[in-house]
């Protein structure tokens, strides 16, 4: 279609020449009919004039409004360019055109629109997209990052392994990585991190033990509490300072300040945990069903009896796990799952809302993701992959209580 708008104009300019050189072919003086139809009436042609959000938009996740004149009421006539990519249009009038920004991010990207009948491309508005969705740091490629968390110096730190070994806790930058602390004994990555008070680290590894880092890192962590039975996956802090913790072995597990350990009954595998609004959500599956998110109030360092606050199996794109959740502090749900989608939003409502689709079809995001941590407004991930991504998310993240 391109090159058919493209040559309109030089098609155009031929006929007229033919018209104007009616003896080229030959010395007699003779009357030759012409291609050029003098009759020919063309559509003015469209005209870009401002593009909304202006200056910028996500790639692959905003809805982008292109205001300008000459376009088409009738959607299957107009075509609109992002460089050379054709992108689908939503909806549209004379005046204005409305699109999903495509999944192609970058800082100069000539926008414009074509409209059958008219013979030339609007002028180019150059626009820029930003990428919603990349890789943070400078991992190599035999390197995985496990789990994340955001510390008081607003810094990242990531469990990190090379060809599967454990190589311990990282200080992440766009640029690189610093090493924090060691590896502890043992082959296991660290699948949830928080920090707490006084600079004190707190891990856990699917072990019956919640482990701690001494402030500043610099040597291993050592176990902090254990628990009769089961395994820990997950980990967060309350308001008022109690640690609790979600795995295997039928249990909720409350650790407060002073070390002691209670456990709550719950027959599933808890996979992430997170403390919100006053409430402990957790991501669990029982038996073979899809993963549930259950909440319980917290009161008096106590649970109320859990009650479902999303089934997966709700969403028609399938999955049957809940790895990870975190929470805006508007109350959206963001979930790792191993659904189509691989990151969805659960709003307030219960709406779900998949936002990341482009970017899963881009190839961006491309398996599910493990661990969250809030920096700003910018959400960061690990992935089933062991990769470590920068979420553009323009939302703060919920208030976390850890560290004081």
């Amino acid at each position: 279609m391109k090159r058919i708008f493209e040559s309109l104009a030089g098609f155009a300019a031929l006929i007229v020449l033919v018209s104007m050189f009616p003896y080229i072919n030959g010395c007699k003086n003779e009357v030759t009919s012409s291609l050029y139809d003098s009759n020919q009436k063309f559509l003015p042609n469209p005209v870009v004039d401002s593009l909304s959000p202006s200056g910028s938009a996500l790639a692959g996740i905003d809805t982008v409004t292109i205001y300008g004149k000459n376009f088409s009421a009738n959607l299957q006539q107009e075509v609109v360019f992002f460089n050379s990519t054709i992108v689908p249009i939503i909806s549209g009038s004379p005046n204005q055109i409305i699109i999903k920004a495509p999944a192609l991010p970058g800082d100069s990207i000539n926008v414009k629109v074509a409209v059958t009948g008219a013979l030339l491309y609007s002028p180019s508005v150059v626009y820029k997209l930003i990428a919603a969705i990349s890789q943070f740091g400078s991992l190599g490629t035999t390197e995985a990052t496990y789990g994340i968390c955001a510390g008081a110096d607003s810094f990242l730190y990531a469990s990190v392994s090379h060809n599967g070994t454990n190589e311990g806790i990282f200080r992440m930058t766009v640029s690189g990585s610093t090493a924090y602390a060691p590896a502890t004994s043992g082959l296991i990555n660290w699948n949830g991190l928080k920090f707490g008070s006084s600079g004190y680290l707190y891990g856990a590894r699917q072990q019956k033990a919640i482990y701690r880092f001494a402030p500043g890192g610099g040597a291993s962590a050592q176990v902090w509490a254990a628990a009769p039975s089961g395994s820990f996956f997950d980990l967060d802090f309350d308001a008022n300072h109690n640690l609790w913790v979600g795995g295997s072995g039928g249990n909720i597990y409350r650790i407060m300040p002073d070390k002691s350990v209670k456990g709550y009954p719950f027959p599933g595998n808890i996979q992430s945990v997170r403390c919100y609004d006053g409430y402990l959500y957790f991501a669990a599956n029982i038996g073979t069903a899809a993963s549930k998110v259950y909440r319980s109030l917290i009161v008096n360092d106590s649970l109320t009896t859990p009650e479902v606050y999303f089934d997966l199996s709700s969403d028609p794109t399938g999955g049957s796990t809940i790895y990870s959740i975190t929470f805006s502090a508007g109350g959206n749900m963001y979930a790792g799952t191993d659904s189509s989608d691989y990151l969805i939003v659960v709003h307030p409502d219960g709406s779900i809302e998949k936002p990341y689709s482009l970017l899963v079809a881009s190839g961006v995001l491309n398996s599910p993701v493990r661990s969250f941590a809030w920096i700003g407004t910018n959400l960061y991930a690990t992935t089933s992959s062991g990769k470590l991504l920068e979420i553009v998310v323009r939302k703060q993240g919920a208030p976390y209580y850890g560290i004081q």
